[in-house]
C-alpha cells in the first residue's frame, strides 16, 4: 500500500467544504487553546531563553513571535511559538498517542499563513489536515515508539507541520509527497528528558517539530525530493520507529473518523497521567475537609505504563519540569495549594517544606482495574485512596479524565493569555478565534497575539 502517497493525496484534495461543522468548531477551539498556552508560557524563563536565541538569529521579517511581536522567518517563528506551546504542561493531548498537536500545528500554520495572507478558512483547513496526518502517523507507531524512548510529538510532529505548510502553499500531490518525505527525516525528541529529573529540553520538542515541518515544506517548494515510501518503506519511518502491524492506522477511516475530535485539553499543569489523579483528589477534597497534617498515606493507582515509565519515576524533583512529572509531588502541591495550575508550579512550591514533607507520604502503584481499562482503550484513569490518621479512608475512581466544556476552554484561554496580554486584547482574541472562518487575513490574528 502506498500510504505516504495516500496521505499526500488526502492533504491536497481535502477542501474546506468537505469538513463537517463540528470538526470546524473543534479546530477553532483547538487554535484558541493553543494560543492561550503559548502566550502564558512565553513569559517563562526557558521560553525567554528561546526568544533570545531567535532574536539573535535575525531572519526575514515574515512571521510574528507571540507576545513579543518580533518579526522573523517562518521557520524561526514556528520554532519559537512551538517551544512556547510545550512550555509548561498546559497543552492539549491526543490520548491514544500522547502527541501534543497544538504546539506543532498551530505555530506552523500561523507562520506560513501570516506570510502568505491566508484566510481563516485556509488556516482551519490546514490545521485539520495537519492534525489528521500527525496523529495517524503517531497511531501507526504506537506503542513501539514510546517504548523505545522516542518522544511522539517531536518525532511525528514534522509530518503535521509539513502538511500544513504544503496546504497553505497550494502544493500539488507530488510536492506534498516530497514535503511529507522530507519531514520524516526531521524526526527528533527523546524521552530521557522528563524522567531524568532535570533540564528544560522537553520544553522545546514542539518547536523543533514545528520548525522541522515548515522547513520540510519550504524545501519541497524549492524542488527537493524524497522517497515516495517514507512511511511504509522497509527502512522508512514506521518500521524504524514502530513495526509493520499498525500501518493500516495511517489511512483507516481517513476523511470520516476525524482525530482532532479525540484531542482534549489539560486541566492542570502536569503530565497527562497525573491529571485524573488530581481530578479524583479534587473530588475528595470537595466532599471532605482534608487536613494535610492528619494524612497517614495517599495511594495513587494508575496503569503500568504510567507507573513504570513516566510519573512513578521522580520522587524528589529537582526542577519544575521534573515536578510536573512527579505524581507524589504534584498531588502534595494540589493539597497544599488547592490547585495545580500555571501559577501553583513555581520555584517557591518546589522548595516548600509542607509540600516536600507531604509528598513523602504519597506513593503510586499499578491499580488492576485502571490497568485493565488502559489495556482495552487507553483511557486516562486513576484511583486515589486517602488514609487518615483517624482511621477514615476516602476513595475516588476516575475512569477517564473529564473533557473541558466550551466555557471551560474560554476561561482557560483568558486566564492564560492574560499572563502576557491586556484583558481587552484577550477578549478580542477570544472573539476572533471563535469566529475564525470569517477572517480574511490571518495576519490580523497574529497582530493581536503580540503586545
Amino acid at each position: 500500500m502506498e500510504y505516504t502517497r495516500q496521505l499526500a493525496q488526502f492533504a491536497v484534495q481535502l477542501k474546506y467544504s468537505d469538513i463537517p461543522s463540528d470538526v470546524i468548531e473543534k479546530a477553532k477551539e483547538f487554535a484558541l487553546h493553543a494560543w492561550g498556552v503559548q502566550l502564558a508560557c512565553s513569559t517563562l524563563p526557558w521560553s525567554k531563553s528561546v526568544f533570545r536565541y531567535t532574536q539573535g538569529q535575525g531572519g526575514n521579517p515574515h512571521s510574528t513571535v507571540l507576545n513579543y511581536g518580533l518579526k522573523t522567518s517562518t521557520v524561526n517563528a514556528a520554532f519559537t511559538n512551538g517551544a512556547f506551546g510545550l512550555g509548561f504542561e498546559m497543552d492539549d493531548n491526543h490520548a491514544a498517542t500522547s502527541t501534543k498537536c497544538g504546539s506543532v500545528v498551530i505555530p506552523a500554520a500561523l507562520a506560513i499563513g501570516e506570510q502568505h495572507t491566508c484566510s481563516g478558512q485556509d488556516f482551519i483547513l490546514a490545521t485539520v489536515i495537519a492534525v489528521e496526518i500527525m496523529t495517524r502517523v503517531a497511531l501507526s507507531v504506537t506503542p513501539a515508539l514510546s517504548l523505545r524512548g522516542i518522544h511522539p510529538t517531536g518525532s511525528c510532529g514534522p509530518f503535521g507541520a509539513a502538511a500544513s505548510t504544503g496546504k497553505l502553499l497550494g502544493f500539488d500531490e507530488s510536492m506534498m509527497l516530497n514535503a511529507l518525505s522530507i519531514a520524516g527525516a526531521h524526526s527528533a525528541g527523546l524521552q530521557e528528558a522528563p524522567p531524568s529529573g532535570r533540564g528544560h529540553l522537553k520544553r522545546i520538542f514542539g518547536g523543533m517539530a514545528s520548525a522541522s515541518g515548515v522547513r520540510a515544506g519550504l524545501l519541497a517548494a524549492e524542488g527537493l525530493t524524497g522517497p515516495d515510501t517514507m512511511l511504509e518503506g522497509e527502512k522508512g519511518f514506521c518500521r524504524a520507529f514502530g513495526n509493520s502491524l499498525n500501518l493500516i492506522q495511517l489511512t483507516s477511516g481517513l476523511g470520516v473518523d476525524w482525530q482532532i475530535q479525540r484531542i482534549h485539553y489539560k486541566i492542570y499543569a502536569q503530565d497527562g497521567y497525573i491529571q485524573p489523579m488530581s481530578e479524583a483528589l479534587g473530588n475528595i477534597m470537595q466532599q471532605h475537609v482534608i487536613n494535610p497534617n492528619e494524612i497517614e498515606e495517599i495511594v495513587a493507582g494508575t496503569n503500568g505504563h504510567a507507573h513504570n515509565q513516566v510519573i512513578g519515576l521522580i520522587r524528589e524533583p529537582k526542577d519544575l519540569t521534573s515536578a510536573q512529572f512527579s505524581a507524589n509531588f504534584s498531588l502534595a502541591l494540589f493539597i497544599i495549594k488547592g490547585n495545580a495550575g500555571f501559577h501553583e508550579y513555581s520555584d517557591e512550591s518546589l522548595s516548600d517544606p509542607r509540600i516536600i514533607e507531604l509528598s513523602k507520604r504519597i506513593r503510586t502503584e499499578i491499580d488492576d482495574e485502571v490497568e485493565l481499562e488502559w489495556q482495552k482503550s487507553k483511557p486516562r484513569g486513576a484511583r486515589i485512596t486517602i488514609r487518615m490518621k483517624s482511621g477514615a479512608i476516602y476513595t475516588e475512581y476516575i475512569h477517564n479524565l473529564r473533557s473541558m466544556t466550551n466555557d471551560d476552554v474560554n476561561k482557560k484561554f483568558l486566564r492564560l493569555a492574560n499572563v502576557a496580554l491586556p484583558s481587552e486584547k484577550c477578549e478580542s482574541l477570544l472573539h476572533i478565534s471563535r469566529n475564525l472562518e470569517t477572517v480574511k487575513d490571518i495576519s490580523k490574528v497574529a497582530s493581536l497575539l503580540a503586545k
